[in-house]
């Protein structure tokens, strides 16, 4: 990642890319540009569409910042923009030694339309001396006028000694219940806070 400030070319976009590809889980339709801010699900994998094409395609810039805030959580934030208008935001972060997590973000006219949340949560298992297994949750919440429209959930388990384990993309979506807004858009706020003013302690969400 880069360092704080420090504008890079394609480093970054080549080490998101294969996350932020599956964010949707192969639901995008298209990759225009998407006209005005997204008002339905399918304008929003649109617009998701357009983003991760010119991610892929290594046409957003982007600054990157790292924290470390008690010793306790450890992350680094990553802005992406197109001609100067904020397009993604990817905070990825850790939390003791047991947990992490990626937060992926996009924006478009300066609004949240869509939210990638990923968490993982790993632990020793029974199995050869030192097998660990990583319970991963994905959710992701399409975002109308501020509001959460769908939530998709994905759950499931990789297994440090298996012979194979599951992929995102085999992993069918169920709908759930969203989750309040705020849970969703506070920590986003927190993050554009830090966009011109990265700082190296706590992100203070």
């Amino acid at each position: 990642m880069a360092s704080c400030g420090e504008r890079t070319k394609t480093g970054a976009e080549q080490g998101n890319r294969e996350q932020v590809v599956d964010s949707l889980a192969g639901q995008t339709t298209g990759g225009a540009d998407t006209l005005g801010m997204p008002a339905t699900v399918a304008e929003i994998r649109q617009a998701h569409a357009a983003i991760v094409t010119k991610l892929g395609e290594g046409r957003l810039d982007s600054t990157s910042f790292s924290y470390s805030c008690d010793d306790e959580k450890n992350g680094t934030v990553s802005y992406y923009s197109d001609n100067g208008q904020l397009r993604m935001v990817v905070h990825r972060y850790n939390e003791y030694d047991h947990y992490s997590a990626e937060d992926t973000y996009f924006v478009q006219d300066s609004t949240l339309f869509f939210a990638f949340l990923k968490r993982v949560a790993w632990s020793f298992t029974s199995g050869p001396e030192g097998a660990t297994k990583d319970d991963i949750t994905e959710l992701r919440v399409y975002v109308v006028d501020q509001q959460p429209v769908q939530c998709l959930e994905k759950k499931f388990t990789v297994h440090s000694h298996a012979d194979s384990n599951p992929t995102s993309e085999e992993v069918p979506s169920r709908e759930v219940d969203c989750i309040a807004m705020n849970r969703v858009i506070d920590p986003y706020r927190a993050l554009l806070k830090h966009q011109h003013h990265p700082t190296a302690g706590c992100l203070g969400e």
